[in-house]
């Protein structure tokens, strides 16, 4: 009975509410989804280049959960996510009544998305939700294999199963790994059990997970080079611990109180996690333990990179959440002679519902309202002719290009193709017009943010079209 309330809870948590525009990076993930869909799966393209900031595992999934639709739709998009978020929940109940009871931890899995971050995170076409799936699922093997060695039983098994946990997790958002260790180290210690990180059954499951990865990065380097991959991810790495080697500077101020505003997120959650940490550290049991070397090993060492964003640390949301959960079901039991613990569980689940009904049939379209990207895209698929090519250099602004739906490519302003073309160019680029060669201006649009978008057909000047020996011409704004 619990497994099937659960999974209706997710159905209305997470399931409901897919469909509707895609809002911030959900339309960059759903482009390079659609990539993966046509045949892109080894690593993230975009307008048919390597896009290595991120591993390829968001795109993939959203390819896979578009298949049945042969395309990439709003819905489509978000289905890893809301997949991710239900198998999260399922997970830490299957694992953690083990710890705590049937009943707590029946508790924990139906509060734990009880929190604006899940309600923004799930569902939605972006990376974070499914990293803090593969971590927590990851961290709930590890428990398993911590019970079974306890107990004299087999555990190879199960370390296979964290380590290519976090092997998923590291092809989804290069920190994974840092999540999996800064807790299972701590715990270790803690239990005083460290010699397991150099046992056969540890060292023969991270040689799989290595293997997983080296054998990935070996095939990507093979198709873009070694040299590209390592400078995208050393970029990519740089601006996070090593600020000064990009211009920035160390952003003292943001680091410092990067955890309070990570705990402020995490409400109300946050405030019994950290009022739990009051009670005697002999009283805790094995699960306490690791949900605290889970929460504040991560929170302090997240802290340290110079981009601060609460998003970054979404793995870490699990064990907050079941850290006061935890400490409030202490709490409802000794006032159940004021309220009963069904009562109150009763009152937080029939509240969030309706935070979650209003918050997707009210917040949702509110944010998403005036930005036109649907509208945008029409009319730009209007004006391009069937089976050309659309160009691009420096524009952003994926909303209108995933509604566009077509292929599109980057241009380098240096190295123009040898014919005419269709260029969407952004008011910078209409400003610069002239080194470009002839630029004849076909419609002005605007992107979600009202900023212009000139759509132009340019016919560099050693074109065929065009001689070198006459004149290059440019049309004005005004231009129909």
């Amino acid at each position: 009975m619990r497994w099937i309330a659960l999974t209706a809870w997710a159905g209305l948590l997470f399931w409901y509410g897919l469909s509707g525009p895609l809002y911030r990076t959900e339309s960059l993930r759903a482009i390079i989804g659609q990539s993966a869909l046509d045949g892109d799966w080894l690593y993230p393209t975009l307008y048919g280049e390597p896009f290595l900031t991120k591993p390829p595992g968001t795109y993939v999934a959203i390819g896979l959960a578009s298949l049945p639709f042969g395309r990439v739709t709003e819905r489509s998009a978000r289905v890893p996510t809301a997949l991710a978020a239900t198998l999260v929940l399922l997970f830490v109940y299957g694992t953690f009544r083990r710890f705590v009871g049937e009943n707590r931890a029946f508790v924990i899995a139906l509060l734990m998305p009880v929190s604006v971050l899940w309600l923004d995170k799930a569902p939605s076409a972006e990376i974070d939700m499914l990293q803090l799936a593969w971590v927590t699922t990851a961290l709930c093997c590890f428990l398993r294999a911590y019970a079974a060695k306890e107990e004299g039983r087999p555990a190879l098994g199960w370390w296979i199963a964290a380590l290519v946990c976090v092997t998923g997790g590291f092809l989804t958002k290069w920190t994974a790994p840092a999540f999996f260790y800064l807790t299972v180290g701590p715990f270790l210690v803690w239990r005083r059990r460290t010699r397991w990180l150099v046992s056969f059954d540890h060292l023969f499951a991270a040689f799989v997970a290595v293997g997983l990865c080296a054998a990935w990065a070996t095939s990507v380097a093979e198709r873009v080079g070694w040299p590209a991959l390592l400078d995208t991810v050393g970029r990519e790495a740089a601006q996070r611990f090593a600020p000064k080697a990009v211009g920035k500077p160390y952003p003292w101020v943001e680091s410092l109180t990067f955890p309070l505003v990570v705990l402020a997120a995490m409400v109300p959650w946050s405030i019994p996690a950290a009022c739990g940490l009051a009670r005697r550290p002999e009283h805790w049991d094995p699960l306490t333990q690791l949900l605290h070397c889970w929460a504040w090993p991560n929170l302090l060492f997240w802290s340290l990179p110079a981009q601060h964003n609460v998003r970054y640390v979404l793995p870490v949301a699990p064990a907050v959440a079941a850290l006061g959960i935890l400490t409030c079901c202490r709490w409802a039991e000794r006032g159940a002679h004021v309220v009963t613990p069904r009562r109150a569980l009763l009152a937080v689940v029939v509240a969030w519902a309706v935070a979650k009904v209003a918050f997707v049939e009210a917040v949702v379209p509110a944010r998403t309202a005036g930005r036109d990207a649907a509208p945008t895209a029409g009319e730009l698929s209007r004006l391009v002719p069937d089976g050309e090519m659309l160009y691009l250099c420096k524009l952003k602004d994926e909303g209108v290009m995933f509604y566009y739906g077509r292929p599109a490519r980057r241009f380098d302003p240096a190295r123009l193709p040898d014919r005419p073309f269709l260029a969407l160019l952004i008011a910078q680029e209409w400003e610069a017009r002239d080194r470009l060669g002839n630029v004849e201006l076909i419609a002005e649009l605007t992107d979600q943010q009202k900023a212009p978008l000139y759509l132009v057909r340019v016919r560099p000047a050693e074109s065929e079209s065009w001689p070198p020996s006459r004149r290059t011409r440019t049309s004005s704004p005004s231009a129909p």
